[in-house]
């Protein structure tokens, strides 16, 4: 969804209250562990944040707080639980124009070893497709910042903007884990 103007926090929990029974603005079943073959792009980014169980637990409370996204993308509500089936949204501004971005969360991980969850695009997205955060222990002590996608346009200016908005794609994620880098160190 598009503005000319940042909406109000009032008015985006009132969108975000209006979009809980909206589906979601794809048809592919099975997530980003088996993205779709064709029309989408599938990425993934791996960082090193670091080694040990301090680490481990500052990340997956960093993840917890919404720390991997940057001050230019704003997540609303700011403290919102990542709870399966919640809609949350998230606003930027880009070439002038507001951007809202609404995602229901799909899945959660916590284990042992995993912590994270996936979110799904819905219609009022510019983009369509999954996202996955994640932070991962692995069995040497060492801890991982992964964020996992398919996605493809969906807003006519998105499609237009291709190169652009895939640019925005990949300074989120460098900008991403930067803030999950600093959140432990």
């Amino acid at each position: 969804m598009l503005k000319f103007r940042l909406p109000e926090a009032a008015t985006i929990a009132s969108l975000i209250k209006s979009w809980h029974r909206e589906p979601l603005s794809y048809h592919h079943l099975g997530g980003v562990l088996a993205p779709p073959e064709l029309g989408f792009i599938f990425d993934v980014h791996r960082v090193y944040l670091g080694r040990g169980p301090e680490i481990y637990q500052a990340a997956n409370a960093a993840l917890d707080a919404w720390v991997m996204f940057p001050a230019w993308a704003v997540i609303y509500p700011q403290c919102a639980p990542q709870h399966v089936g919640s809609v949350v949204a998230m606003v930027t501004r880009i070439c002038g124009l507001w951007w809202i971005n609404p995602c229901r969360i799909l899945h959660r991980s916590d284990s042992e070893l995993t912590h994270g969850f996936v979110y799904g695009t819905l219609s009022e997205h510019a983009e369509s497709g999954e996202e996955r955060f994640m932070v991962e222990q692995l069995s040497d002590g060492s801890v991982w910042y992964e964020i996992r996608a398919f996605s493809r346009p969906r807003h006519w200016l998105a499609w237009l903007g291709f190169p652009l908005a895939r640019w925005w794609q990949c300074r989120f994620v460098r900008d991403s884990q930067m803030s999950m880098l600093k959140s432990v160190a």
